[in-house]
């Protein structure tokens, strides 16, 4: 009999970062709209991958 395999699912979130806090609070944040529920409803593992645009 072959045994289960057991995955891990990683999902990468890439997110802009502005420079400004005024344009943080402006920006979409429409990575932590995605993370909540996955990670709600699964077992994945959430990256959010923060940059800024130079």
């Amino acid at each position: 009999m072959v045994g289960h395999l057991a995955v891990r699912v990683t999902a990468l979130i890439p997110e802009v970062e502005p420079e400004r806090l005024w344009q943080r609070l402006l920006q979409n944040q429409w990575g932590a709209v995605v993370a909540h529920p996955v990670r709600r409803e699964t077992d994945a593992v959430i990256c959010r991958l923060r940059f800024r645009p130079s």
